[in-house]
């Protein structure tokens, strides 16, 4: 009977992490519309400059997820692949913002940055 309890229990702990799991994965397109709000909000983007924005976003997340699945098991070529794709993006951001909303991009980034660092950050990445 003990026995039957804990096999049951370990049963419900592993539909709930899948559950958690499930409910926790974001599509591309909610990747790339949580980043390009933020960037809205950040950087006082137009319109324009919003969907332009949002393009590179999605872009970007398109490729990690390629990426991701192409580089399964392979973490050094993973790294590799999202440090070009970042580039990418960030070329994309410098021909979009303007010289004001690069140096607030900067400090932006250096404060996400910070935040990752101090444990603050984001948990389980893009």
């Amino acid at each position: 009977m003990k026995s039957l309890k804990t096999i049951a229990l370990a049963l419900l702990m592993v539909v709930a992490n899948f559950a958690w799991a499930q409910q926790n994965s974001k599509t591309v397109e909610e990747r790339a519309t949580e980043h390009s709000q933020k960037l809205t909000q950040q950087l006082n983007l137009t319109a324009d400059q919003q969907k332009t924005v949002y393009a590179a976003c999605l872009q970007r997340a398109q490729q990690n997820d390629a990426d991701k699945a192409k580089n399964e098991g392979n973490r050094e070529g993973m790294k590799a692949a999202r440090e070009q794709n970042n580039q990418t993006f960030e070329a994309s951001l410098n021909k979009i913002l303007t010289p004001d909303q690069k140096t607030q991009y900067e400090k932006f980034k250096q404060d996400e940055k910070a935040k990752r660092q101090q444990g603050g950050g984001r948990q389980g990445g893009q």
